[in-house]
């Protein structure tokens, strides 16, 4: 049995192309017991492919093919040894009835490709113009066919090059919109899947101590790549990848390690949707998400343990708010809502909303660095008293500059006693200078404490003090925020939580 060849550039492209089997066919039309050989040329050797009427290799050899087929590569051999003969080609060939017919020369960039022998063909000299019009034909799809090839090898060369940079950006998005771990990591599954097509995805990340494998995502099933146990680093697929930092590249499977300095975790993907088998471009494009996500993990991880360390900070500021100036600050969260809910009418991202939110419990951070009882006065209050009391958000922002982390909410906090106008302090700003933080918690911190009861006078109804915000819009509040306040406080879960509030009759802030 002749051993398994490398298909040509005119096995892909020339005989497997509709246009070739069309205008082959209608050449055979004017010879009905005629058929063709198509002899490659590779490296010196000759191969000879039969062809069947339709242009095609043919699935079986006719009786006495095989002794064709030797007198075939003798005539080639013949011709490789005279130029002449190959420059003057389509020309006949052969003796007896059964050998004769006619041989064309496939070319390339001036370079002999191939041989075509229509054999048994009936052909007088000189060659009837059907033979003629033939050659050229077959000199334009042996040029298409070139074509052909570089267009699909562009294609298999750029295309999953394409692919990655696509893929790199999209992972770019999955950095910057998840901030969390829980969120980010089913992103990257899935958008691996996606873009490789797969069934199924396990991520898994090493622990601290480095010796174990812990799962955190995953979707479909394997039975060997999918865990609901901690792996020892060195055990089964994904340990052993974790143990040596190899790539692991199967039919039906393809795994990659998360490297930065050290290896963080792996990721593999089982069993594409088409049934296909994973190939080394999967391969490189799993290795350039992985290069792009290990970066997110890391970043996820940091940010995670600065959440811890900042809400540590936080909370131990309101401790001590508490413990100095026995505040009760159980309506923080109404604050808080009414807050955030007005940020997501303005469009805010979920960071700022972030921000916002802690903002919202640190506002009286300043009153620390206030000394005696002089929030608690009842008396009304001096000059210098009351330039005591407006200093307070100066000086929460300068507590609050050493905790990196919250940095980003001190904007709100400094401002957050500015007017839309330009008259509030401590810096006088006014309309758009003012950061949108403060502008949103003005607003609101005004309404609460409005209708919070306090030392020196009674609460005022809630009504009373929409009424009061609507009437200072573009004045002391910025109206965008006012629109989206009233629309807010339309809704009857604030309002629930409004009323509640009311009935335990308490204040919502120590100010």
């Amino acid at each position: 049995m002749r051993a398994l060849v490398h298909r040509t550039v005119l096995e892909k492209f020339l005989l497997t192309n509709p246009q070739w089997h069309a205008g082959y066919q209608d050449f055979l039309r004017d010879f009905p017991h005629a058929y063709a050989w198509l002899c490659l040329l590779d490296e010196g050797k000759c191969r000879p492919v039969r062809l069947d009427r339709k242009g095609r290799m043919a699935s079986h050899a006719a009786a006495g093919s095989v002794r064709e087929e030797s007198g075939l590569l003798e005539i080639v051999a013949k011709m490789m040894h005279d130029e002449k003969k190959v420059g003057a080609l389509p020309s006949l060939y052969g003796e007896r009835h059964r050998e004769k017919g006619v041989v064309f020369a496939i070319r390339h960039f001036g370079r002999l490709k191939a041989f075509l022998f229509l054999s048994r063909a009936t052909l007088t000299n000189p060659l009837t113009s059907s033979v003629l019009l033939f050659n050229h034909f077959l000199a334009s799809q042996v040029e298409l066919a070139y074509k052909n090839f570089e267009l699909n090898n562009f294609y298999e060369t750029v295309h999953p090059r394409a692919l990655a940079l696509s893929t790199i950006h999209s992972v770019h998005r999955v950095i910057s919109s998840s901030l969390r771990l829980q969120d980010l990591l089913p992103r990257i599954g899935r958008l691996s899947a996606q873009v490789l097509k797969a069934q199924g995805c396990a991520i898994m990340l090493v622990d601290p101590d480095h010796e174990y494998l812990m799962p955190y995502f995953s979707y479909g099933d394997h039975p060997r790549l999918t865990h609901t146990q901690r792996v020892r680093i060195g055990r089964g697929i994904q340990g052993k990848i974790a143990a040596t930092g190899e790539y692991y590249l199967r039919r039906n499977a393809v795994a990659v390690p998360f490297i930065e300095e050290d290896i963080v975790g792996v990721i593999a993907l089982w069993s594409k949707l088409d049934g296909q088998p994973f190939t080394k471009i999967d391969l490189e494009i799993l290795k350039s998400l992985s290069e792009q996500a290990v970066v997110a993990i890391k970043n996820a991880r940091l940010f995670e343990e600065t959440e811890r360390l900042t809400l540590g900070s936080i909370q131990t500021i309101n401790d001590l708010l508490e413990l100095s100036f026995g505040g009760d600050r159980s309506q923080l969260p109404v604050f808080g809502k009414i807050v955030i809910e007005i940020g997501k009418e303005m469009g805010l991202s979920s960071r700022d909303l972030l921000h916002l939110d802690r903002a919202i419990l640190l506002l009286d951070t300043g009153a620390l660095a206030l000394s005696g009882n002089l929030l608690q006065k009842k008396e009304k209050l001096t000059k210098k008293e009351l330039a005591q009391i407006r200093r307070i958000p100066s000086k929460g922002a300068n507590l609050l500059r050493s905790i990196s982390s919250l940095r980003p909410i001190i904007p709100i906090i400094l401002h957050h006693h500015e007017r839309f106008d330009g008259k509030g302090y401590p810096q006088g700003l006014s309309g758009e200078q003012i950061p949108i933080g403060a502008r949103i918690v003005s607003v609101v911190d005004s309404f609460i404490a409005m209708i919070s009861k306090r030392s020196y006078r009674d609460r005022m109804s809630a009504d009373n003090a929409l009424a009061e915000i609507e009437s200072n819009r573009n004045t002391q509040f910025d109206p965008r925020v006012v629109d989206c306040f009233l629309k807010v406080m339309k809704r009857k879960d604030i309002r629930d939580q409004l009323e509640n509030m009311r009935l335990k009759g308490k204040a919502v802030s120590i100010r």
